[in-house]
């Protein structure tokens, strides 16, 4: 089955991901089939099996929704703050909107561990949440010394989900733990850019002793 284009197919999965909230609030997402969100929804499972959605379509759907959310808050960021600030401030708009759907939220994040696939998607959604929360505070996440970044933030991430589950309604345990986690980080990145820094250099060093290679006397004709 193909994925879901979600452009081409907004609106089937905007009313999906509603009745997954709904549902989710309810019970566990692991005991919601696809066939019961588009009951809920009252779409057709033909249309889904059309438009190539599944279960994770919808869950990648709603996580994208949290995405938004946290780029949303850039505009409301104060310009001469450190980049650590920006970063807490916006991965905190993305809790701050899980916690309007608190119940589902904690649904879907506790059946990951029961689902081996479901933790996979979701450790990959999460590569995407950091790499876009990087980029927002103005962090290049293209070059070889971001792959650090962003998997170590991804990483970071889902250790803070985690907490946020069993935090109380104001975020203390939330927001600490993100604010001590984006201050240990720096001194691990700082450590990640120096490994990335000698991968490029080894590989600067071989690209010269190649080239040095192909230009030896041995190889010039007589």
């Amino acid at each position: 089955m193909t994925q879901a284009n979600p452009s081409a197919h907004t609106p089937l999965l905007q009313a999906l991901g509603e009745a997954a909230l709904s549902l989710s609030a309810e019970k566990s997402w692991a005991e919601i089939s696809l066939v019961s969100l588009c009951q809920a929804a009252g779409q057709s499972l033909a249309a889904c099996a059309d438009a190539g959605i599944t279960r994770f379509s919808v869950a990648d759907y709603l996580d994208q929704m949290l995405d938004r959310a946290m780029l949303e808050a850039v505009a409301d960021l104060e310009a001469d703050a450190p980049s650590r600030d920006h970063l807490f401030d916006i991965v905190m708009a993305r809790f701050d909107a899980m916690q309007d759907q608190r119940a589902a939220w904690a649904s879907i994040l506790e059946a990951d561990t029961e689902e081996p696939a479901a933790a996979l998607a979701r450790a990959a959604r999460r590569v995407r949440t950091a790499a876009w929360a990087l980029e927002a505070v103005g962090v290049s996440t293209t070059s070889l010394k971001s792959t650090a970044r962003v998997m170590g933030l991804a990483g970071r991430l889902r250790k803070i989900e985690a907490l946020w589950l069993k935090d109380d309604a104001d975020l203390s345990k939330t927001m600490a733990g993100l604010d001590q986690t984006l201050r240990e980080s720096e001194a691990w990145l700082a450590r990640g850019e120096k490994i990335a820094d000698f991968f490029k250099a080894a590989a600067s060093r071989r690209k010269r002793s190649t080239t040095a290679d192909a230009h030896s006397p041995e190889d010039r004709p007589a």
